[in-house]
């Protein structure tokens, strides 16, 4: 009997024009304002920089989880079956995953229309912001 894995089942999208992660939206609560969405992390490869505006409840599912501080420095690896509360953090980092790539859940929570994330160019400024809304517009 051969084992269905998630990376092969789940329909991945490409947000724009960034690289080293795809990312499928599994529900969207508009009563709660909250998202579930799946991201599939590159081996290796740090995505945009960017800072979290809201609070994400993550799951690791497969994987290793490696975040970066916006310097480069690895700041945490959280593996398979860890589970995360990262409330709103000014503080930009990035992630990927580790050797073979990393499935994560997140759980992201509406903030009163602010942006649930900014993302940076290396310089630190704010190139981009993604609200609720626009989660609810890829989603449809």
């Amino acid at each position: 009997m051969d084992l269905v894995r998630i990376e092969d089942v789940v329909e991945w999208k490409q947000f724009g024009e960034l690289e080293h992660f795809r990312f499928s939206i599994l529900h969207i609560d508009e009563a709660q304002q909250r998202a579930e969405i799946l991201f599939k992390f590159e081996p290796h490869l740090p995505i945009i920089l960017h800072r979290h505006g809201s609070l994400n409840k993550l799951l690791v599912l497969k994987g290793d989880h490696y975040i970066y501080d916006a310097d480069g420095q690895l700041s945490e690896v959280r593996p398979t079956g860890s589970y995360t509360v990262a409330e709103a953090c000014d503080r930009p980092h990035s992630e990927c995953g580790g050797h073979g790539g990393a499935i994560v859940l997140f759980s992201i929570f509406d903030n009163g229309g602010k942006a649930l994330y900014e993302l940076m160019d290396p310089s630190q400024n704010v190139i981009a912001a993604l609200t609720m809304a626009d989660l609810v517009a890829l989603h449809e």
